[in-house]
């Protein structure tokens, strides 16, 4: 909402900026106050560059004759022109101060992927800290509302002491934060003023000073290297961690990342009230309180202490002199993805900030659009113009910090009661709100896919039980409404009636502290198209992996005899015999078989057979041979597959299953998305080679190094790819002795692209019999490039699809792709296009009647002549559409339409009636795409290149659709099968 005044004249501006005393007092002179650090606090003033970008809680340091500050340990002050802080030089600080003082103490949390330190810091009085054991104890017994009477938990919350998380540097090119949190861990040590003692008398500050230790020391030696080149143009932060980049703020519901599991890990043992994690990206401080759609899943309670500590800070921010201090207009508070949400869904308040950040060091000036206009959510907006520093950023987040650890210290009680309450509604949420549990039956066929998703829930600290007897109850839930689309609301239940459950599902119980995480992570979603949503709609887990499930409300289920999960019960016997009969479920235990025996015989039958028991098509037959026997049978004990050992082995016409050698392509435009492609093959066990784009010409024959290359997300336009940067400087990326921990793959310059001769490299690859496969903007590409023919991409105008999780249509069971679904897929589709078939001028031009009379288009008769019929719209026969002649002159256009095997043909298809597609999220509009291809597997010589119009690899939660990666890995050499023969 912009206001109506006017703007503020250029002079005016340039002055404010000259002049900014005029706006504040002026800062207390260093000479009045003897316990400041006259060295520190002159740097702070020098480096901050305007008094009215500092508040009385920041325009100084307390000093120390036995504590080190950051001047002292590093010689330059936090925020301080052009130096960035490697994180193990943070670490180094911080055990620097455990040592030099007793208020404050040095944890390791984990390592990362590349084998460095997290660590979390303890800063306290001098008793708490020598009791932190004590109260971590309290906390974790206050945390189950289950197992303490209301009389105990007063005497907890009495006794206890909050925890007030901190985390920084998640964001990589977000550098503020982990020098703010030295300094920020030093005041709150040293410091006497009464708001100080108070803090560490009430409240334990936690901090975890770099989330992305691997991507800060990258950072860093960017900046060293940019540094040693003034002038040049900096090279792009293209890794930040090992696998994924700004995403690594998505994974907290799939928990592949070594961060996300070990600050979770450090939530459980420290059981903190708020976690807030500390980014820069806005002006000038942004205090996270949300827009809407909030989390449906939520407390109302929570949602309450958020605003309210959000307007609390911006209150006393105000207050205090800053200019563009804001809350509600940024975040919308839906998916449960966020790091934070670590806190959020465990009955913590989750929290963040937004900072203006510079990316490096250095002091710029900038120019602030938009948000600097005033709205009613933002009366006092960021000016226009601005000169920036870091240790502007540095002052706005240790000042509204420290506001936030006073306002908990003021209230340590009722933060402690607040956590106490969240955790007995959430116990009593399966009474009084519901539901009261989700069920997974027993004897479901992707029993691999069950199995990790009931671990995930374990790792995430929600509680999975197994029946010990069958069972039914009332499935009424969800009930029968109609949704804004017309179609009724899709349904894993029936809506009425008792569902029978047999002995062995799966309960999740919702009368556990946990269970408002679990019921955001299995229940479905749904966003209005016309809602600010900022990230993916819909994240169903249950449709994510591809499973049964059932949402039931009658709490007769939480009566059912049940034992608690542990993930250990066998899978199955161990006899033997002469061979093994595995169903094919599109099941990613079986790609793990596959991946984990790359030396043992596998087959895959045919056809159907007998074995005592019928056996589809497609199941995979391993003969057991003396020297592989024992492997064979512990591999299989430790999976979890719809198997049966055979007497003999089967009389059916087979195709061998090989493990293929895989090439996984990446650009230098991005690394993002293709990181969870690594991820999802690494957690299979399924070896790959790393491979850029810019590499790809000069190997020579792909085809004799390669069977499939797989090519994810790319991060650019199909011109990008090839093209790679605009010309100029070498941009490089490599280890040397200045940017030491720049890795995991090198070059010399990222702005070459593939390249014309890369684009004829993977032509003559899939020529020979190679497979390649592309997804998402790496499909657009193959498309524009004519690697995948008689293919074009379909951009709807009026769609709104967010990250949701939509039903596919199987459209051709007979392809090696789609083996062992059924007739429709989850699948992860964030919008974007969909495929179309066949030469565009196929495409039915006059399908639309003309302007004439109205009515039905049998009453528009042109005047003077007698009616004639319009002749019927053949139909194309199966296969055909797309490549159906015309009607007119068909002879004349035999030349243009591909021969039947040569033409590609539609594995997944949105559904005709685009209103049953959608499972979970949001999806509007998708009338233009309905019917339209998802996933298009096309032929070029011997091999294929397979399309991608969805995302089957996705954050590490999308399981469900990973067969349809592993099913044509292992399949490279006959997806031919099921195609008409050319003639």
């Amino acid at each position: 909402m912009r206001s109506h005044r006017r703007p503020v004249p250029a002079a005016l501006a340039v002055l404010l900026l000259a002049s900014p005393a005029a706006l504040v007092r002026a800062a207390d002179p260093v000479e009045s106050h003897p316990e400041w650090d006259a060295a520190y606090t002159a740097a702070i003033r020098a480096a901050t560059t305007a008094p009215v970008f500092l508040t009385d809680l920041v325009d100084h340091l307390p000093s120390s004759a036995t504590v080190p500050s950051p001047l002292a340990h590093h010689g330059y002050v936090a925020g301080a022109p052009d130096r960035l802080t490697y994180a193990a030089d943070i670490h180094a600080y911080m055990r620097a101060l455990d040592a030099a003082s007793p208020r404050v103490a040095v944890f390791g949390i984990g390592t990362t992927e590349e084998g460095r330190e997290m660590i979390a810091v303890a800063v306290a009085d001098e008793a708490t800290i020598a009791a932190l054991d004590e109260y971590k104890a309290l906390l974790r017994e206050l945390a189950d509302p289950r197992r303490v009477s209301e009389e105990r938990a007063r005497e907890l919350i009495r006794r206890g002491k909050p925890v007030y998380y901190l985390t920084g540097g998640l964001h990589s090119p977000e550098t503020g934060s982990p020098e703010m949190l030295m300094e920020l861990a030093f005041r709150l040590a040293v410091e006497e003023t009464p708001s100080i003692r108070s803090i560490r008398e009430n409240v334990i500050t936690l901090i975890t000073p770099v989330l992305e230790v691997d991507g800060r020391e990258r950072m860093v030696d960017l900046w060293n290297w940019r540094q040693a080149e003034p002038g040049r143009p900096f090279p792009r932060l293209t890794y930040w961690g090992k696998y994924v980049a700004h995403d690594n703020n998505r994974d907290a519901i799939g928990l592949s990342l070594a961060l996300t599991r070990n600050l979770l890990a450090a939530y459980l043992e420290w059981r903190p009230q708020v976690l807030h994690d500390l980014h820069e990206s806005v002006p000038f401080l942004y205090i996270s309180s949300g827009t809407g759609p909030y989390n449906a899943w939520l407390d109302p309670l929570t949602i309450g202490e958020w605003q309210r500590m959000a307007f609390s800070e911006v209150q006393a921010l105000t207050a205090k002199g800053l200019p563009g201090v804001w809350t509600h207009g940024f975040y919308d508070g839906w998916a449960p993805n966020y790091l934070f949400w670590i806190g959020m869904g465990r009955n913590s308040v989750g929290r963040f900030y937004e900072t203006f950040g510079n990316l490096v060091p250095s002091t710029e000036d900038r120019v602030v659009r938009g948000q600097s206009d005033r709205a009613w959510y933002r009366p006092n907006p960021p000016l226009p113009q601005v000169r920036w520093s870091l240790r502007n950023n540095v002052n706005f987040q240790q000042s509204g910090v420290l506001l936030a650890l006073a306002d908990m210290a003021s209230r340590r009680q009722g933060a402690l009661e607040l956590f106490w309450r969240l955790g007995t509604r959430s116990v009593a949420k399966a009474r009084t709100e519901g539901p009261a549990a989700y069920v997974f039956p027993a004897g479901q066929p992707r029993r691999g896919q069950l199995h990790d998703l009931m671990a995930l829930l374990r790792r995430h600290g929600i509680e999975v039980h197994v029946a010990t007897k069958a069972f039914s109850v009332r499935a009424n839930w969800p009930p029968a409404t109609e949704n804004p689309e017309g179609a009724r609301a899709p349904s894993t239940a029936p809506s009425a009636g008792t569902r029978e459950f047999p002995a062995g599902s799966v309960i999740v119980r919702m009368d556990q502290p946990f269970s408002r995480l679990a019921d955001a992570l299995l229940d479905t979603q749904y966003v209005r198209g016309e809602e600010k949503v900022y990230d993916d709609t819909g994240w169903t887990l249950g449709h994510a992996r591809n499973l049964e499930w059932n949402r039931v409300a009658d709490t007769a289920v939480l009566d059912v005899p049940m034992l608690e999960w542990t993930g250990s019960e066998p899978a199955g016997s161990a006899m033997g015999g002469a061979a093994l009969a595995i169903a094919n479920s599109a099941d990613t235990d079986l790609a793990r078989l596959r991946a984990a025996l790359p030396g043992v015989r596998m087959t895959v039958a045919s056809g159907p057979f007998d074995s005592g028991r019928a056996w589809p098509a497609d199941t995979v037959i391993v003969p057991l041979e003396d020297a592989t026997r024992a492997d064979v049978l512990a591999a299989v004990g430790r999976l979890h597959l719809d198997h049966a050992w055979l007497s003999a082995l089967p009389v059916v016409e087979t195709h061998e299953l090989r493990v293929p050698r895989v090439a996984l392509l990446h650009t230098w435009l991005s690394t993002q998305d293709e990181g969870w492609f690594r991820l999802a093959l690494e957690d299979l066990g399924i070896p790959y080679e790393y491979l850029s784009t810019q590499d790809v010409a000069g190997l020579g024959d792909l085809r004799r190094r390669y069977d499939v290359i797989l090519f994810p997300p790319a991060g650019g336009s199909p011109q990008d790819i090839v093209e790679g940067l605009p010309d100029g400087p070498a941009l490089p990326w490599r280890r040397t002795l200045l940017t030491p921990n720049l890795g995991v793959d090198e070059t010399d310059d990222m702005r070459p692209g593939l390249g014309l001769d890369g684009v004829r490299a993977l032509a003559r690859f899939v020529e020979e019999g190679g497979l390649l496969i592309a997804v998402r903007d790496a499909a657009r590409f193959a498309v524009t490039y004519g690697l995948a023919r008689h293919v074009s991409v379909v951009e709807p105008e009026n769609l709104k699809a967010r990250g949701a999780l939509v039903r596919a249509s199987v459209t051709d069971p007979g392809s090696p792709v789609t083996a062992g679904y059924g007739e429709t897929v989850p699948v992860h589709f964030p919008g974007g296009f969909a495929f179309r078939l066949g030469s565009p001028d196929r495409e039915d031009r006059d399908a639309r009647r003309p302007s004439g009379r109205g009515g039905t288009s049998d009453l528009d008769v042109p005047q003077g002549r007698p009616y004639v019929a319009v002749p019927e719209r053949p139909k194309p026969a199966p296969g055909e559409e797309g490549f159906q002649p015309p009607e007119n002159l068909p002879f004349f256009y035999g030349s243009r339409i591909p021969r039947p095997a040569d033409r590609p043909r539609p594995l997944l298809s949105l559904p005709g009636d685009a209103r049953q597609a959608l499972l979970s999220g949001m999806l509007e509009g998708a009338d233009e795409i309905a019917g339209r291809a998802l996933v298009v597997d096309a032929p070029r010589g011997t091999g294929h290149v397979l399309l991608f119009a969805c995302n089957p690899m996705w954050r590490g939660g999308t399981q469900g659709s990973y067969a349809l990666v592993t099913n044509a890995l292992f399949a490279w050499d006959r997806l031919h099968l099921g195609r008409p023969a050319s003639p």
